[in-house]
């Protein structure tokens, strides 16, 4: 940014080396959620260690096994291999672990876990294939493929939900434009028949649309975090209230809006909320500039 100020790089060269660092945060609350409000007063978040330059880790999901609590993430860097990765993040005595856990040849991200009774599922966006994979832990702490649905279409950011004894997802399509368009479909079983939800598309809106996180309920009420992207991609969170949701009938009011702090290390940018009892998981994003960003790039995919 001095470089723009002193006139040494035009405007366009800067926003050509510009590039987003994504990093993910805990933060450990004194009680459960009693308020969305309470989302505004996170205290102090712990940050994974920083990757090296070109590297991120975005799209925290936490999950137990065996009676430990692990972390799915999204980790990126620009060589193709680590492109198409989830990895499992351990951490043990203040030593953290990034080991890759799926692997694909496209480009994969948002490791969304959620159970079913005894089962623990994880399902990621790989919206350069076709459909949803949905994913079952293993009892040797693998995850293997267990359900392909919504075959023949782009599934960005898939979010299971549980209500009135039917599974809910609700993603953007990849086919219309990935930060715009709400899509619901329901099901009785994981594994049965997906129908699409009669209003569908639900909205078209930047602010709201793209999932955000895993949904979460206070006092009964259901609450959707979704992406604001109006302004820039992961700009902020903004939680919704889903008042309404029924085969036929989907309404949703804004609850609460949420960014980054400006205290942060990651400060110009929120796109991930994700609920656990007394844990808040988020990621956030430092906007950095690199005029060697373009050869650097090449060289990692060469």
């Amino acid at each position: 940014m001095k470089l723009r100020r002193l006139g040494l790089v035009p405007s366009s060269w800067l926003e050509w080396a510009r590039y987003d660092t994504w990093n993910v945060g805990v933060a450990t609350l004194d009680r459960p959620l009693g308020s969305v409000d309470d989302l505004h007063a996170l205290g102090d978040i712990r940050w994974l260690p920083p990757q090296k330059p070109l590297y991120y880790l975005a799209d925290p999901f936490p999950y137990r096994d065996n009676g430990r609590e692990y972390l799915l993430v999204e980790e990126y860097g620009h060589p193709k291999g680590v492109r198409g990765r989830i990895s499992r993040v351990t951490i043990d005595d203040g030593k953290t672990t990034i080991e890759p856990a799926i692997v694909r040849d496209s480009h994969i991200s948002y490791p969304y876990t959620f159970e079913d009774g005894s089962h623990v599922y994880c399902t990621a966006e790989m919206g350069a294939e076709d459909g949803c994979i949905i994913y079952e832990l293993c009892a040797n702490g693998a995850w293997t493929p267990r359900h392909h649905i919504l075959r023949g279409r782009k599934i960005v950011d898939p979010t299971f939900v549980r209500s009135e004894n039917r599974w809910w997802l609700f993603c953007t399509d990849g086919q219309d434009a990935g930060n715009l368009v709400l899509h619901a479909f329901h099901a009785a079983d994981l594994d049965g028949a997906w129908t699409a939800h009669a209003m569908n598309p639900l909205k078209a809106d930047r602010t709201s649309a793209r999932p955000a996180g895993r949904p979460f309920v206070i006092d009964g009420r259901l609450f959707r975090p979704a992406q604001d992207c109006s302004r820039t991609y992961g700009g902020a969170v903004n939680v919704m209230h889903i008042v309404e949701l029924t085969p036929t009938t989907f309404r949703e009011v804004h609850a609460t809006r949420l960014e980054a702090d400006p205290v942060w290390p990651y400060p110009h940018g929120l796109h991930h909320l994700v609920v656990d009892g007394r844990r808040v998981y988020i990621d956030a994003k430092r906007t950095r500039y690199d005029l060697l960003r373009w050869l650097k790039v090449w060289l990692y995919r060469a």
